[in-house]
């Protein structure tokens, strides 16, 4: 029976290097060495510790454990073998075989592996050498960022130079999956640090009947702790190469923004030969200026009406009408604020020259306040505005409105809320040579509302408490007939209709109450308004009664939503405005999604549906589609099929659009990111 001994060495005068957690700190501190072996003996000539069976030494945060280990004290070697295992709180390092020098920090690990959590780094090769504080070499090794006896993916090379905090250099690297080589790359480059550093992206590969083939790369570059920018070259095969910049910022604790810019110089287009140059500007700022004067900038700029039928993905994008770009100052007090605003437009299919421009508009506005203790408020709001256009009438506008109301409180049963104002209009400098003019109009408007409720214990046989409310109101508005005819026409406020009419609605409230640990919760799971408007004009004598207004939101469960907002025409019964939502999901990504639209005003009359599917685990499908009803057309349609594992997955989508088809291979790895994809906007613009 082996004896097992246990020996404690302690140093207090002399300095002996130390394996510590982190092992940039190896030989910085002088720590106790804790040694336990089944045998332990100590040559004095040599200054060797010679330990085996069951080895394990620790010193700080290191653990060393083999089956044979010897130490020379002197001149700070370890010799370890059989089941080596080296760990820290950041490495763990295992192997056959290690020798490793405590005062060079330098050392080799045969048939050994190892595993960095910082960088979720998992490295094997025939030979692990460090050679520096953050610096190894691995032959004929393997790395990946996905763990397992058979990792789902990972780069073998026949050499690999890893540095801390930078980057793994490979030659000669063969990508796997699973055990199959897939790829080769004669050298790569893969990041293992936690902080931002500038480099090469992963190149975005796709194709577009459009576009043609993409290949697109970008370099990211770092511009210090608070500002970085990426830099974008795309080539598109069928229209020409394009080039891009954005870049982020983050200026003390109230200041940040991003901005974009994209330009590609067309060589063709749908197979048609042009030679245009386009470009897309974006600047979004949110942030507070000295003084407290607070600075948003929400800017949106393509110099060609095609930018976006032709880069934009989805329908948000491409059938985009017009773009706008606003930038304000403003200044807020107690009671008052001050607002400067600069609104550019630019429409996607008329001729811009037309547009028309706010350069600039200015609002001052004295917020509601109570008149001593009465239940009476004013207010007061101005608002200047410069409208330009390049071809059509110009001028300024200046608007006055004071404002009177009241809240009052009747039998602690019904609120009523009346309102009235006077809105003063002044103009001047009108391009068409017309004398400026001026014209005011009173607004008046009261409403009275109340509410009734009950609460039910354990409805329908459930437990908890629901509680239904009632809350009628009526509104009556009132604007007399003013002759604006001589007053030019810029917006709806140069001409205010007349009004007399009276507005009844009906709001119900479902809210149910669960007790769940002693802690209540609310959910409001259906709420219903109906609404309609009774005319009581001259020119209303034959339909008092105008449209119908039903607006619902039914949330019945945490699984399901409805909710529609639709306006319905009583003389002819048909519904002149339609949007309807439904949907239902589960906690496993499963998900169907119904929508329809209809506003024949508009020209709108579509249906959609969403459609995702995660019960063939691993692979995901998703479908989209949008259907015009109006001309029986489809409008768009994706199909996606994605192939999950734990470290990488690979998506496959096919778009259909009226004019653009393309399909994107989209592959995924934990730790690296995606590669292949599509421009989508070409710079995120």
């Amino acid at each position: 029976m082996l004896i097992r001994f246990l020996i404690l060495l302690s140093f207090c005068c002399v300095s002996v290097p130390a394996f510590a957690a982190d092992w940039k700190q190896v030989g910085e501190t002088e720590q106790p060495v804790q040694l336990e072996a089944d045998e332990l003996s100590y040559d004095k000539d040599t200054g060797v510790y010679h330990a085996s069976g069951d080895v394990h030494l620790t010193q700080g945060d290191l653990e060393v454990r083999s089956q044979i280990l010897e130490w020379n004290q002197v001149s700070g070697e370890i010799t370890a073998e059989g089941d080596v295992q080296l760990t820290s709180p950041d490495e763990e390092l295992f192997g056959e075989k290690a020798r490793y020098n405590l005062q060079k920090r330098t050392g080799t690990v045969e048939n050994g592996r190892f595993y960095l959590r910082e960088s979720n780094l998992y490295v094997s090769g025939d030979s692990i050498e460090r050679r520096g504080e953050q610096d190894y070499r691995i032959i004929n090794g393997t790395f990946t960022t996905c763990g397992g006896d058979v990792p789902s993916w990972k780069f073998g090379a026949s050499q690999v130079d890893v540095t801390l905090g930078g980057y793994a250099r490979a030659k000669h690297t063969l990508f796997y999956l699973k055990d199959i080589p897939s790829l080769y790359f004669p050298y790569m480059i893969y990041p293992v640090k936690s902080e931002r550093e500038s480099g090469l992206l992963i190149p975005a590969v796709g194709y577009s009947s459009k576009r043609g083939f993409h290949y697109g790369a970008a370099y990211y570059q770092v511009l210090g702790v608070n500002q970085d920018a990426t830099l974008y070259l795309d080539y598109l095969s069928e229209m020409g190469w394009g080039k891009g910049v954005e870049y982020r910022y983050i200026f003390g604790k109230t200041n940040g923004g991003e901005a974009r810019f994209y330009h590609i110089d067309v060589n063709q287009v749908d197979g048609v030969d042009i030679d245009e140059e386009r470009y897309a500007v974006e600047w979004q700022h949110d942030g507070q200026l000295p003084g407290g004067v607070r600075m948003v900038a929400d800017v949106e700029y393509v110099n060609d009406d095609e930018y976006f039928q032709d880069f934009g993905t989805v329908a948000e994008e491409y059938n985009k009408d017009k773009v706008e770009s606003t930038f304000s100052l403003g200044k807020h007090w107690k009671q008052y604020s001050l607002i400067g605003l600069i609104k550019y437009t630019k429409d996607l299919e008329v001729d811009d020259d037309e547009t028309l421009q706010l350069l600039p508009r200015i609002t001052f506005d004295v917020t509601r306040q109570r008149i001593v203790e009465t239940p009476f408020y004013y207010a007061f709001n101005t608002q200047y505005s410069h409208f330009w256009r390049q071809e059509g009438l110009r001028g300024e506008r200046l608007m006055v409105r004071p404002l009177l109301a009241a809240n009052i409180k009747l039998w602690d049963v019904f609120d009523i809320a009346p309102e009235a104002s006077y809105r003063q209009r002044y103009y001047w400098g009108l391009s068409d040579g017309s004398a400026s003019d001026q014209e005011g109009t009173a607004e008046f408007s009261t409403r009275v509302s109340t509410r009734l409720e009950r609460v039910y214990r354990q409805p329908l046989g459930f437990a908890g408490l629901l509680r239904h409310s009632l809350e009628p109101e009526v509104t009556y508005r009132y604007i007399p007939e003013v002759d604006q005819d001589l007053l030019p026409d810029f917006d709806s406020y140069d001409r205010i209709d007349k009004k007399n009419q009276l507005e009844y609605a009906l709001v119900q409230r479902f809210t149910l109450r669960f007790d769940d640990n002693g802690t209540p919760e609310y959910r409001e799971f259906l709420y219903l308004r109906l609404s309609q408007i009774y005319d009581l004009t001259d020119e209303a004598s034959e339909q008092r009664f105008q449209d119908l207004r039903f607006e619902a939101l039914l949330l019945p469960t945490g699984w399901l939503s409805l909710k529609t907002d639709s306006t319905l025409d009583v003389d002819s019964g048909e519904w002149v405005k339609a949007e309807v939502a439904g949907r239902i999901w589960d906690q496993n990504e499963n998900s169907f999604k119904l929508g329809y639209h209809y506003d024949p005003d508009n020209d709108v009359d579509y249906g959609s549906v969403n459609l995702s599917l995660a019960f063939l685990r691993p692979i995901y499908l998703t479908y989209e589609q949008r259907y015009d009803f109006s001309t029986n057309d489809q409008l768009e349609q994706v199909v996606g099929i994605e192939y999950r594992q734990q470290c990488w997955s690979a998506l496959l989508t096919y778009s259909d659009r009226e004019d653009d088809q393309s399909i994107m291979l989209t592959f995924t790895m934990r730790g690296i990111g995606s590669v292949g994809g599509g421009g989508g906007s070409l710079g995120g613009i």
